[in-house]
């Protein structure tokens, strides 16, 4: 229903990618209902992180899907 990243970078270029591409991979995941996202093209390695701490997340939850990661 939704998704809060607990902790993303909060400064410099780091901060500034992650306060654009946050939204957009949240509402990737919605749309999925899993990990299985897109790769926003210019936050490639955050895409990744992103969808790999959503998988781990959705491990400890006990709900079972593969991380794909699509580019």
């Amino acid at each position: 229903t939704d998704i809060q990243a607990v902790a993303l970078p909060a400064r410099g270029r780091s901060g500034e990618i992650s306060n654009y591409v946050a939204p957009i991979l949240a509402s990737e995941a919605l749309q999925a209902q899993s990990a299985n996202i897109d790769i926003v093209s210019g936050a490639t390695y955050t895409s990744v992180a992103y969808a790999k701490s959503l998988q781990s997340a959705l491990d400890q939850a006990g709900i079972a899907a593969a991380v794909t990661v699509a580019g």
